[in-house]
């Protein structure tokens, strides 16, 4: 073989050793890529953690950037000096204290930071290979005490309406009242969210129901309002329910034979016998002790 055609030979096997090794390398580059925020939902003025997850196979990293939406407020770029750089974007506050090529530490976070965040991780030549990931951040205000319950009497007997109202203080979102009679959830009336001048929400709903005597079951009657906002809070308050009778309403039992029977009449008709019969003995008691007069002759 001519020295010309081994130098072309050798150069083929050069350009087809040099393809397959760019080709590993763009095909392994960069995996398992994902995006974790902690916590997705978080309170305003609290902190948000994000851990952007990769591993890089055949390449050293080139860069992560970090995304609010389409704007870019953080990169880490481990070749250039310093490493991280901030870019200005109105209510984040990056701690570089805390943050590096997996991790980002937003500061104080307000509403206008709820959305869509997304690091971008790209590997160094020869591939320079990019993968994406985005999540969610939800910023949220929770109420600053338990919900209010209202009603409009303190003491209720069967086949009395009940009229409530419960009310919690403001929130975003805003919060979802559920109303629990005893144990069982009653109400048809939806949940109504009232805006407040700094773009929060109280929540209010509105009760109206017939009771029955099924409600009276437990010998307690026990209105309660719960108040949720997502799954991050929930809050409980209730008002006992007395009943305007005097005496106890007789509590219905069924014998084992199927008879029903009213146990407070039950008593009563004992109580009843019992005096009659400790009357009859006085009567009897005081006869006995009547002498008749002697004749006069």
């Amino acid at each position: 073989m001519a020295d010309k055609d081994k130098c072309i030979f050798i150069n083929a096997i050069i350009v087809l050793m040099t393809s397959h090794i760019c080709a590993s390398v763009s095909s392994t580059g960069l995996r398992n890529l994902s995006l974790s925020i902690k916590p997705p939902w978080v309170r305003r003025g609290q902190e948000a953690q994000l851990h952007c997850q990769y591993e890089m196979e055949g390449a050293p990293l080139y860069s992560v950037k970090w995304y609010r939406g389409t704007l870019e407020f953080y990169r880490y770029s481990p070749f250039e000096n310093p490493p991280a750089k901030i870019f200005p974007f109105t209510g984040i506050k990056v701690d570089m204290t805390v943050s590096n090529a997996t991790h980002v530490t937003l500061r104080n976070v307000g509403f206008n930071l709820s959305g869509n965040f997304t690091c971008e991780v790209t590997a160094d030549a020869p591939s320079f290979y990019t993968g994406v990931a985005t999540n969610v951040l939800t910023v949220v205000e929770l109420p600053h005490s338990p919900p209010t319950l209202w009603t409009e009497h303190t003491k209720y007997d069967p086949g009395d309406i009940l009229r409530a109202n419960c009310s919690t203080p403001p929130s975003k979102p805003g919060a979802t009242i559920t109303f629990l009679l005893n144990s069982m959830t009653v109400g048809m009336d939806p949940t109504v969210l009232h805006p407040t001048h700094d773009n929060l929400h109280w929540a209010s709903r509105d009760l109206t129901i017939q009771l029955l005597p099924s409600h009276y079951t437990t010998g307690q009657l026990i209105l309660r309002c719960l108040a949720e906002v997502g799954t991050i809070y929930s809050e409980v308050s209730q008002a006992p329910l007395e009943s305007s009778r005097k005496e106890p309403i007789p509590e219905r039992v069924t014998s084992p034979n199927g008879a029903a029977t009213l146990t407070g009449c039950k008593e009563t008709r004992r109580h009843l016998l019992h005096t009659i019969s400790m009357w009859m003995l006085t009567v009897l008691a005081v006869i006995h002790s009547i002498r008749p007069a002697p004749l006069l002759r």
